[in-house]
């Protein structure tokens, strides 16, 4: 008698694919066989009792139960790193059942287990081919930090944005392919998440966090930041996040770095470099500030099952979308006097309010196009701002469009692009 599993997710798995479970058994031969399937997500268990496939396995895909994965917020989060809960723990066991005098038995010490898996909330496409391994293949793809290609949870490519000045400060072409720019200002927040230790993928041994600041004379500041090591780590790595953090040379602000060009962030496995580089440069003093208009930043969850982020700094404006319940009253006030002057004939019961903003970005790159890609197809976005009382908040929000053209710039036009941003709770009245 045997139970045997053929095929089973990585221990890294990713939520967007499929998600196979299968496995085979010399019983199924045996009156009314099922394969006894017993899914835990958490603390959650889903028990199936399947019929053998035509060729006699079992095929399950885990993936439908795991759909509904939302990532946690921690946009404002600065000191070391956070352990984010933005994932399931998955197990699973089979057992081999069959009927025995018309009751279904369990085939005691049959049971088959596959324990130790992490579910993250990031998605691959069909082309990637299936259960694509997190720690060997191309780049995008992987999640292992372990060479100076290796991307954190991040769908910003060293093709994504192309920083001009890079050559005139001496730090290499604007497309090198193990670094990233990201234009910044000193009050965006947001964070960077990463495979913070070795548990679910075996190269994966970093170990600290180095970040240098560029300041406008070229000479630099740095800080080495040790890992805490949790299986998912979340760092606020955006300008708003270092300049919250006491303690640390790397200010990327006005008063302590006036006019700073850029600073850089990068994995570290000891001393050698683990990740590419994202290098944050000044947008305020390099050209993308708009002294007109408020900038509007939005957040979401992107392809890989992190956090990214963007500035629309061209003009915004918010439409109040107004549906009025109403009804009318007769005018009687029960008196011989009939009705007042003040009486209304016509009420509204409740005005239902939605609020939309439309958002418009700078003139973008051709990979920004790609990148905003994933902004468009997130079902988790947010707006980061502040309330009246100055403090920082993400407003859940969705976005109203359903086509994006994804623009080719080389043809020498500039372009940018506009959104409505649907404010994911009613405007209460």
């Amino acid at each position: 008698m045997a139970l045997t599993i053929i095929d089973e997710p990585f221990n890294w798995v990713v939520r967007g694919q499929k998600i196979m479970l299968i496995a085979d058994s010399d019983e199924t031969a045996q009156p009314g066989f099922r394969y006894g399937l017993a899914i835990t997500i958490d603390a959650k268990t889903y028990n199936f009792y399947l019929a053998p496939a035509p060729d006699g396995n079992m095929y399950f895909d885990i993936a439908p139960l795991v759909d509904d994965l939302r990532n946690e917020q921690h946009h404002f989060h600065y000191g070391f790193g956070i352990d984010d809960q933005s994932k399931y723990l998955l197990s699973a066991s089979i057992t081999e059942w069959w009927l025995v005098a018309g009751v279904l038995t369990e085939n005691e010490g049959s049971e088959v287990t596959m324990t130790g898996r992490i579910v993250i909330n990031g998605y691959y496409q069909v082309y990637d081919g299936y259960k694509p391994n997190p720690e060997v293949g191309t780049d995008r793809i992987k999640y292992v930090l372990q060479f100076s290609k290796n991307y954190a949870m991040s769908d910003r490519l060293y093709t994504t944005h192309a920083w001009y000045l890079s050559n005139t400060w001496g730090v290499g072409n604007p497309t090198v392919d193990n670094v990233v720019w990201i234009p910044s200002f000193e009050d965006d927040y947001g964070t960077l998440s990463i495979p913070g230790n070795a548990t679910f993928m075996f190269n994966n041994l970093v170990d600290n966090m180095r970040m240098v600041l560029y300041k406008a004379n070229g000479t630099t500041v740095n800080d080495t930041i040790a890992l805490s090591g949790f299986g998912i780590e979340t760092l606020g790595v955006y300008p708003g996040n270092l300049n919250d953090w006491a303690g640390i040379n790397c200010k990327p602000n006005q008063t302590a770095n006036p006019d700073w060009r850029f600073y850089e962030v990068f994995l570290r496995t000891g001393t050698t470099q683990s990740s590419v580089k994202y290098r944050f440069y000044n947008a305020a003093v390099y050209g993308q500030k708009d002294c007109l208009n408020d900038k509007i930043r939005l957040g979401w969850v992107n392809s890989r099952g992190g956090w990214d982020y963007f500035n629309f700094i061209k003009k915004s404006e918010m439409t109040d979308e107004i549906e009025r319940k109403k009804y009318r009253k007769v005018l009687f006030n029960g008196t011989t006097s009939v009705f007042d002057k003040e009486d209304r004939g016509l009420f509204e019961r409740r005005n239902l309010v939605q609020q939309v903003l439309t958002v418009t970005s700078d003139y973008i790159q051709e990979g920004e196009f790609l990148f905003l890609r994933s902004l468009l197809v997130s079902n988790q976005v947010v707006w980061l701002t502040t309330d009246f009382g100055g403090n920082n908040i993400a407003l859940p929000v969705n976005l109203d469009e359903t086509n994006y053209i994804e623009r080719k710039t080389r043809d020498g036009k500039q372009y940018n692009v506009s959104f409505k941003v649907r404010m994911a709770n009613e405007y209460w009245t």
